[in-house]
């Protein structure tokens, strides 16, 4: 799975949320076997620390999450949780449509 992690508007992104936004998106990438590839991007919005997660999934589906928070640690781990729903949801509905065809 390919992995980016990056910052707009002058955000400095220390060597340790950048390790962590990695870790973050290669377990969700575990969750889902059809995640291709996930995309972090770091941000300030309003003063608050702003992260967005996007996965591209096979079949050309693509899941995005956006969170905000005091600090882009805590917005990561917020859009972590939202990224993990879509996951599993995609994941169960895919299952369902294979169920329902026979």
């Amino acid at each position: 799975m390919h992995i980016t992690v990056s910052a707009r508007h002058d955000v400095r992104l220390v060597d340790a949320l950048r390790t962590r936004a990695h870790d973050v998106i290669d377990g969700l990438g575990h969750l889902g076997h059809r995640v291709l590839n996930g995309t972090a991007i770091f941000d300030l919005v309003a003063g608050s620390a702003w992260v967005e997660l996007r996965l591209n999934l096979t079949g050309g589906q693509l899941l995005v999450a956006t969170a905000a928070a005091s600090d882009h640690r805590t917005a990561l781990d917020l859009v972590a949780d939202k990224v993990r729903r879509q996951v599993e949801r995609a994941h169960s509905r895919t299952l369902a449509h294979r169920h329902a065809l026979g």
